[in-house]
């Protein structure tokens, strides 16, 4: 049997035994190698530890048990966790989101995405130059008091959120946060940024407890949609139109052009 035929094997047996301890020793006694030698042709084949490919298994399979309806603190004694803050922890590393965050993200918030055409439209705001590119909800990093104030006779219908510009050689962006306006030209101060006419698959984000749960939310919900939504649909990512985020008044979504 050859090295990936054994490693299948591996596969299936860790499927098999979630529930249970996984060692790295019971792995390889299966595979009928010795430890030292199993390490490293799995490390070789699949980039990662035995013990390290066992762990994303049952975090994986914990995430579907809590869309499924399963206790966040009955999951995690399930899949070896001792504790609930342990559990939390392992799976925020995995996922970038609380077990509860992530079950509220998966469970509601996928169900109202939406296909909308959009006309073209302005906002006026600040461009914010940075290193920190996190993808979602970036607002709750900025000192706002540092930038005008908007006009209190502001044409104001909601506040976009978006990276533009990426620098040619490094590939880094700036941050943009403004209001959607009609107004003719901007303040002192502020930027223009026309947003063209697109298809965009808008979803919207569960609201949340406060601004940082929140910005939380919206990072999850920008991988959420790149490493899972795309995959399942037959739209395609418009390159040549802009992601936004969108706020207004209560309600918080995500605006991906489609084609």
């Amino acid at each position: 049997m050859s090295y990936s035929e054994q490693m299948k094997k591996c596969e299936a047996y860790i499927a098999e035994h979630l529930n249970e301890p996984i060692t790295a020793a019971a792995l390889a006694q299966q595979a009928g190698y010795s430890l030292y030698h199993f390490c490293r042709v799995f490390k070789a084949l699949y980039g990662i530890s035995p013990g390290e490919f066992v762990r994303r298994c049952k975090l994986r399979a914990a995430a579907q048990d809590l869309l499924q309806g399963s206790a966040v603190l009955e999951t995690a004694l399930e899949y070896g966790y001792d504790t609930h803050s342990g559990f939390t922890k392992a799976f925020e590393k995995e996922f970038g989101v609380a077990p509860i965050v992530y079950r509220k993200l998966r469970g509601e918030r996928l169900m109202k995405v939406t296909i909308q055409n959009e006309k073209e439209f302005k906002v006026f705001g600040y461009v914010i130059e940075t290193d920190d590119a996190t993808e979602g909800g970036y607002w709750g990093k900025i000192d706002f008091s540092q930038y005008p104030q908007y006009p209190a006779d502001c044409d104001d219908q909601g506040e976009v959120a978006m990276w533009i510009h990426p620098e040619k050689v490094s590939g880094e962006l700036k941050y943009f946060f403004g209001y959607k306006t009609n107004d003719a030209a901007p303040s002192e101060g502020f930027e223009e940024i026309v947003i063209p006419a697109a298809q965009y698959a808008v979803f919207e984000v569960p609201a949340a407890e406060n601004a940082a749960a929140l910005a939380q939310q919206m990072n999850a919900a920008w991988k959420e949609i790149f490493s899972s939504w795309f995959d399942s649909v037959e739209y395609k990512y418009d390159e040549t139109k802009m992601c936004f985020e969108f706020y207004k008044e209560e309600k918080s979504f995500i605006y991906i052009p489609v084609q």
